[in-house]
């Protein structure tokens, strides 16, 4: 294939699929994006704006890098401020073990991860002297920005560099003949192309075509809020990880604070069948183990923010980026690294797509080739 795609046909306009289109348009390529909603509309913009270094892979550590840059000068490219506000992170546990099997799991050099004890953590940050845990690791990359931002950014360069960005459109199925993916069959009918590229996040299945039997994909439903405590949070506070009762948090800005957290509960969700609703009980349970862990809001506090949505990942919790056939890409599944690793899976899948091949990375890492065996969870840091 390689140099022989002109036309491309992305579905899906969170940061992934913008990412790939903008990448591939600036190559001159034909890029239609086509999203049944508006961009960024599934799960792009209901995360927490993530922006991490410190992973549990050295895949992802990988990504990071590559999408550093892009992060770096997104108000050059794009005349957009993304707030970016770099808080670093600190994974907190009560057990050295964990720390110390954290701080090794990936190069603790390339990210200048440090442990801490408690009374460290206190020294550096006095107002963290309620924390229940004693020990951290602390990777000061890192930090949050403004998601919202950082989607109307990325729409902006995509069609600056010539892409085409069609709303309100469901894609149905694949057009293929002669083993080859020829175009997508939509509600708008039937779109040619020499490649398609499936970016739908948690609807990737609709249209994924694998060889083995089983989905790898699958989807897990969270929760943030962002609460006012009368005790404003400082912004110098590092994000919160607290890695034994799942639960995390980090400022907001104006003394606000953004909490969620799994607390434990990890159970895949039909996405077909997927309730949005918030959950009040859950609220309460997050604030009070925020509370515990952290000291920093009370158990009961004034809920400014709170909103729902889903984690789309795979069963060992690593995206998929790979030729699925031919004609057919994807890229999903990113277990709620989406938004952070959008621009170094824009710059792959373009390689992909344009050259057959990148050497970015290890791209055998992603392929869905190894959930033919059994998968087990490489990345055990996501929050």
């Amino acid at each position: 294939m390689g140099n022989k795609v002109k036309k491309v046909i992305v579905v899906g306009a969170g940061a992934i699929g913008l990412s790939c289109g903008y990448h591939l348009a600036l190559k001159g390529l034909d890029v239609t994006i086509i999203e049944r909603d508006s961009p960024g509309s599934g799960q792009s913009t209901k995360t927490g704006g993530g922006i991490r270094y410190f992973h549990g892979s050295d895949e992802n550590v990988r990504m990071s890098f590559i999408s550093k840059e892009f992060w770096d000068q997104f108000y050059k490219l794009f005349g957009i401020d993304p707030n970016y506000r770099g808080t670093g992170h600190l994974f907190l546990t009560a057990n050295s073990r964990k720390s110390q099997k954290l701080y090794n799991n990936v190069n603790s050099e390339v990210l200048k991860l440090e442990i801490l004890k408690k009374p460290q953590i206190e020294m550096r940050w006095p107002h963290l002297s309620q924390l229940s845990l004693e020990y951290g690791v602390y990777c000061q990359l890192g930090g949050y920005l403004d998601h919202h931002n950082a989607i109307a950014g990325l729409v902006k360069g995509f069609e600056k560099a010539g892409g085409i960005l069609k709303l309100g459109i469901k894609a149905h199925s694949l057009i293929t003949s002669e083993n080859k993916v020829r175009g997508i069959n939509s509600s708008d009918g039937p779109l040619n192309a020499d490649a398609v590229l499936n970016c739908s996040g948690a609807m990737v299945s609709q249209l994924a075509q694998h060889k083995h039997t089983f989905d790898p994909f699958k989807s897990r439903h969270h929760e943030l809020i962002i609460v006012s405590p009368k005790t404003p949070i400082p912004e110098a506070t590092p994000w919160l990880i607290d890695i034994d009762q799942q639960v995390h948090l980090r400022p907001d800005g104006q003394g606000r604070a953004l909490v969620g957290g799994f607390l434990g509960k990890n159970e895949d969700t039909d996405v077909l069948d997927y309730n949005s609703d918030i959950s009040h009980i859950w609220s309460k349970r997050v604030l009070k183990a925020a509370h515990c862990s952290f000291g920093l809001t009370p158990a009961k506090t004034n809920i400014v923010e709170h909103w729902a949505g889903l984690y789309p990942g795979t069963i060992d919790y690593k995206p998929v980026m790979e030729q699925t056939q031919q004609g057919f890409f994807t890229a999903a599944g990113f277990a709620g690294t989406g938004l952070m690793h959008a621009p170094a899976a824009g710059i792959i899948l373009c390689d992909l797509i344009t050259k057959g091949h990148t050497n970015k990375i290890k791209i055998t890492e992603f392929s869905s080739e190894r959930f033919a065996k059994p998968s087990k969870v490489s990345e055990t840091t996501g929050f």
